[in-house]
């Protein structure tokens, strides 16, 4: 077991695949550790190899042949982000009021709160860590519009009448995702440090959702 092995095994991989080391391990059972990290270091050495080494720790499968070659396929970055961030993450800050529609500036970099510390990302999205574990109960829109409403006076560009109609809007037309109404408003109240506008505010937000079931 070595390295012909993993090359045929990565061979059958999907091109962007992604996995980390204990993944691999986990395919490898009699390999060491530090086996299983020289083979995978060699698979990405070379003019056109056929890993790629996105982040420590993380690897995917790359496309092999292309005219323009790339260390690692770009739509794996999406994908590695929300892997790291785990479960209970959600957009946050200025990426979450542009992609819902509550603001038009355009953030360079991707935003992400995750459920307690945050992972490093050098280059990579900026991660902010929040202490409510209840947060682990929604799904990642859940989360991201929770992330919407903390911030909300921070970087929307809309009057809250205003942003609770295009909500209202872009929801109804399934450009956003689902919102459970009544879980959403128990985790907005376990959020720690938020006054009263903060829950009024996700408690109508979560009346439209209710209304849009």
């Amino acid at each position: 077991m070595g390295l012909r092995e993993m090359r045929e095994w990565a061979e059958a991989l999907e091109p962007a695949a992604l996995f980390n080391l204990d993944e691999v391990q986990a395919v490898f059972p009699a390999m060491s550790r530090s086996a299983v990290v020289s083979c995978l270091s060699r698979l990405c050495q070379g003019d056109d190899p056929l890993m790629g080494r996105p982040q420590g720790g993380w690897y995917c499968r790359r496309r092999l042949g292309t005219l323009r070659r790339v260390p690692v396929p770009h739509d794996v970055y999406p994908v590695l982000a929300w892997r790291i961030a785990g479960p209970g993450a959600g957009m946050a800050g200025p990426f979450v009021a542009n992609v819902i529609g509550w603001s038009t500036q355009v953030s360079p970099r991707w935003w992400i709160a995750v459920v307690g510390r945050p992972p490093r990302s050098p280059g990579g999205p900026v991660y902010l860590g929040r202490s409510n574990r209840r947060r682990l109960e929604l799904a990642n829109f859940e989360v991201s519009m929770l992330e919407a409403i903390r911030d909300f006076d921070t970087w929307s560009e809309l009057e809250w009448a205003d942003a609770l109609d295009r909500y209202a809007k872009y929801a109804s037309r399934g450009w956003l995702g689902p919102l459970r109404p009544d879980l959403f408003v128990a985790v907005a109240d376990a959020e720690r440090g938020r006054g009263p506008l903060f829950r009024q505010r996700c408690r109508e937000l979560a009346a439209i959702a209710g209304q849009l079931d």
